[in-house]
């Protein structure tokens, strides 16, 4: 059954890296160049090999209790130094430390393997122990995992589903938007927001916040999160609109999009300035998602970093203008 990408995410910021080098070339006694060649060739590291099962499951489980422990170095080790979000791990775990939390991993299948790449699906389950308002989730994707120096880290991740749970772990039922209440550290950066959009056919559905993140998901009256045809979220990262957070968060969103889909995907910059950037992406004929299109604004405003998306589930959206009007006027 084809689900809706859940894009709930952290703020990902990317590290690029630019290598130069310089070569020479002169004539040397071939006796030397084969010993200079054999150097090079004993320098050059042993040819990969495909994981075991196991081997990547240790990596998650240490990856989940080394957040659990707040051991920042163990947790650093088993995500890829080139990762895009090997740099924005370190300020997710800042945020976490407020928390204690109870994470488990459950349901690990190695979807695909081989020498240089590996992908395996998992299930999560986070539960407060202690700490400010928290959300308690399980939590359903897949991480890509990469070989560095011989050792399988984490490169990237995806979530496919978040289904929030009470404090018995037990799933919440679905019930009325308008009886779902914004409330937490974020909720008044949302709150503050001036939003051009009919509060009588638009209502809250859904507000979490987790992993330095608030969002709060808003339905068209009567529709729920199981037949929705239109969806309004908006997203605050606090304190993060600065060194370029707006282009990288734009630029993660769509390297993520583009690995999670197998079918059509059309992602564009309608505008971009150094304080936002309006986008619009369109999914279609994919394998597990529905055909979809958003359009949405990331921006700055008094040093966080917003984003107001709208989108369409399996139709296109009709009145785009007005819409990209609505988006630059949230303010």
């Amino acid at each position: 059954m084809k689900k809706f990408i859940v894009l709930i995410t952290v703020l990902i910021i990317a590290l690029f890296l630019s290598a130069c080098s310089e070569s020479t070339s002169s004539e040397e006694p071939s006796d030397e160049k084969e010993k200079e060649e054999e150097t090079e060739a004993a320098k050059e590291p042993e040819e990969e090999a495909v994981p075991e099962d196991d081997e990547l499951f240790e990596v998650l489980e240490v990856n989940i209790q080394s957040m659990m422990d707040q051991d920042i170095d163990a947790h650093m080790d088993t995500i890829h130094s080139e990762s895009p979000a090997y740099n924005s791990t370190k300020d997710l775990l800042d945020q976490v430390s407020a928390y204690t939390l109870d994470m488990k991993l459950s349901d690990l299948a190695v979807e695909e393997k081989s020498e240089e790449e590996a992908r395996v699906a998992y299930t999560q389950t986070s539960m407060k122990v202690d700490g400010p308002e928290y959300q308690n989730n399980l939590t359903k994707g897949v991480h890509t995992l990469k070989p560095e120096d011989g050792v399988w880290k984490i490169f990237g991740s995806e979530v496919i589903e978040t289904i929030p749970l009470d404090e018995n772990g037990e799933e919440i039922e679905e019930g009325a938007a308008e009886d779902v209440a914004m409330e937490g550290q974020y909720a008044d950066l949302i709150t503050s927001l001036e939003m051009p959009f009919d509060s009588d056919k638009w209502v809250l559905g859904n507000y979490n916040e987790a992993q330095g993140e608030g969002i709060a998901e808003f339905l068209i009256n009567g529709e729920t999160f199981q037949n929705y045809t239109e969806l309004l979220t908006v997203h605050v990262f606090p304190d993060a609109a600065a060194d370029g957070g707006i282009t990288t968060f734009v630029e993660a969103m769509e390297t993520n999009l583009t690995s999670m889909i197998d079918g059509e995907l059309e992602f564009n910059r309608l505008e971009e300035t150094d304080q936002e950037v309006i986008y619009e992406f369109s999914v279609t004929e994919d394998s597990t998602q529905y055909d979809q299109e958003e359009v949405a604004r990331a921006f700055s405003k008094d040093g966080h970093l917003y984003v107001v998306r709208y989108t369409t589930m399996e139709k296109m959206i009709e009145n785009k203008e007005d819409w990209l009007d609505k988006l630059k006027n949230v303010k």
